[in-house]
């Protein structure tokens, strides 16, 4: 078996499921599939409903994207494609691509945007991804989110494991997905804008996207 990079994707919603395929198909300059890919949901019963359905082959919400299907059914049948609800696989991620929700719901007509989610899904990450590893934030969060928030948790892991508050590599680049025939396309074909926390997050950011 190849020694590929393993990318965990977080969350296999309509966004993260997409870009587990997404990711699944990508090629060394060899042409061999350059990434093992994880998705990883929670362990309720719509997070365990599509995990079964990734590790079976099928996607697990409605699309009329042939290309999208063929490239799944491609990915189950390489084996470099499966899901779980286990999150110690974290633990073997050399990337991370976080794909949670984050929905803003009302209070007296008010916009109320609450963060608990998000930042319990970072602190999961950064309890038990490797030192060097590669964190993207794809859901489409405030501005401001990923410094007042996201780095903090991230740091107080880090700190906690006794590691460099540096030691793991934050990029954001916010998702573009658009469901229907051209689904798959929309991820892989369009043009990307992303930045890190770092310069030296950036270059990595870039290099796997």
């Amino acid at each position: 078996m190849l020694d590929r990079k393993t990318v965990c994707i977080q969350g296999l919603g309509f966004v993260g499921a997409a870009m587990a395929v997404a990711v699944a198909q990508a090629r060394t300059p060899e042409g061999d599939r350059a990434y093992q890919v994880i998705g990883v949901d929670r362990q309720t019963d719509e997070g365990e409903a599509r995990v079964d359905a990734l590790n079976r082959g099928v996607f697990p919400f409605p699309t009329v994207d042939q290309k999208l299907l063929s490239a799944l059914g491609k990915a189950h049948t390489a084996g470099n494609l499966t899901a779980t609800t286990d999150e110690s696989v974290y633990q073997s991620a050399d990337v991370v691509v976080v794909d949670i929700p984050l929905d803003i719901s009302f209070l007296d007509e008010e916009p109320q945007l609450r963060m608990s989610s998000l930042e319990q899904a970072i602190r999961v990450v950064g309890k038990q991804v490797p030192a060097g590893a590669l964190v993207v934030i794809e859901t489409t969060v405030p501005p401001g989110t990923c410094e007042n928030v996201v780095v903090p948790v991230l740091q107080d892991e880090l700190r906690r494991r006794k590691l460099d508050q540096h030691a793991i590599h934050l990029a954001f680049s916010f998702e573009r997905v658009m469901p229907g025939n051209e689904y798959l396309d929309s991820i892989v074909n369009y043009w990307r804008a992303y930045a890190g926390h770092t310069a030296v997050a950036a270059d990595v950011c870039e290099s796997f996207l």
